[in-house]
């Protein structure tokens, strides 16, 4: 061969190396925790969280319809949006197809690549039937063409520790206090060894209580919808500085009319923690001594890891372990992620990220 030919050759591999290079991008990888009131969104790029709600709407010239979804609905349309989940899952082939729809527009919206690996948050639920729901919507999402898996969220939560990935190989307590359910999950190296999970005991009985207790504070003048009781849970809620809070509004004949806010929010969020730290120590932990007392023992020398949207409220951790010591007479100690509102879709993040930097 000459040289010019061997020039040529060499030139023609680089080529339809680099040629090659450019038919393979890199993946992307992506957590995603749908929950009952909010999706969080994990990716490279950051965090992203928005209502999990969607309506329909028809365009008054056209005819045409279409769907408002998220944050925006939210602030468009109020309480007639359509919260299509409850537990975190949809009951039906309907809101089964509603959670397709506003996840692929979701996917449009923070521009989630086809090319990525997913991987979802979900909390644990007895129904097969709710689980095949939600494993059919994935599956015809125009994302995670390169791999999707469902984890438990308790479990991905306890992940965005500063352990990260090595808490895969511990024996640990998480305790999920969120919107629609609490659930208490038993892990052993990485696997789900025994979760209960309760709707009686949520964010939403807490907003509807607000709700009631503003109605009583001010003998039915005031009417909030649940939306509102919930910002104001969220705004106002602190069981580390409780500061005086006043809402004033003008009614019909009344004129100028003042309440005391933080009254109606603090009785509601104690009556849940109580609630809460019964439901741990009365129901899951002696349930979870009678399945597997080599499990409960281990538990019980360790810290408790709390998730969920509710343990973002200030010293509601440190109100819910000196409950716990009290009704357990062991020293408990609680542990949290820096968001843990965010935190199984961050531990969804990590797993995909995971699967990428390790494809053969």
């Amino acid at each position: 061969m000459s040289e010019n030919n061997l020039e040529e050759a060499v030139e023609n591999v680089e080529e339809k190396a680099e040629k090659k290079e450019e038919k393979e991008p890199v993946a992307t990888p992506v957590g995603i925790k749908i929950g009952s009131q909010h999706t969080v969104i994990v990716t490279e790029e950051g965090t992203f969280v928005t209502h999990t709600c969607i309506k329909e709407v028809e365009n008054p010239v056209t005819g045409e319809k279409e769907f408002v979804i998220g944050d925006e609905a939210l602030e468009l349309f109020g309480d007639e949006v359509n919260y299509m989940l409850r537990g975190g899952f949809p009951g039906t082939e309907e809101e089964a197809e509603l959670l397709k729809i506003y996840l692929v527009k979701l996917a449009n919206m923070y521009g989630l690549p086809e090319n990525s690996y997913v991987t979802y948050a979900v909390p644990s639920i007895e129904s097969e039937i709710c689980v095949n729901l939600v494993k059919k919507v994935i599956a015809q999402l125009p994302i995670g063409w390169v791999g999707k898996e469902m984890w438990n969220d308790s479990f991905l939560g306890a992940l965005a520790l500063d352990e990260g990935l090595d808490m895969i190989n511990k024996t640990f307590l998480v305790m999920n206090l969120g919107s629609s359910t609490t659930e208490v999950v038993a892990v052993r190296r990485g696997g789900i060894v025994y979760s209960l999970v309760t709707g009686a005991i949520s964010g939403d009985s807490v907003d509807r209580k607000i709700r009631n207790e503003i109605q009583n504070e001010t003998r039915g003048a005031v009417n909030i919808d649940l939306n509102t009781a919930r910002e104001f849970k969220e705004k106002y809620a602190n069981l580390k500085n409780w500061e005086k809070v006043q809402e004033t509004v003008h009614l019909f004949e009344k004129g100028k009319y003042s309440f005391r806010v933080d009254e109606c929010i603090i009785r509601p969020v104690n009556e849940y923690l109580e609630e809460v730290a019964d439901f741990v120590a009365m129901q899951f932990l002696p349930e979870l001594a009678e399945r597997n007392f080599s499990v409960y023992r281990q538990i019980m020398k360790k810290d408790f890891i709390l998730l969920g949207g509710m343990a973002e409220i200030p010293g509601l951790a440190e109100k819910l372990e000196a409950l716990l010591r009290d009704r357990l007479g062991v020293a408990i100690k609680i542990r949290m992620p820096e968001r843990p509102s965010v935190a199984s879709a961050k531990g969804a993040y990590m797993i995909s990220k995971f699967r990428l930097e390790n494809k053969s």
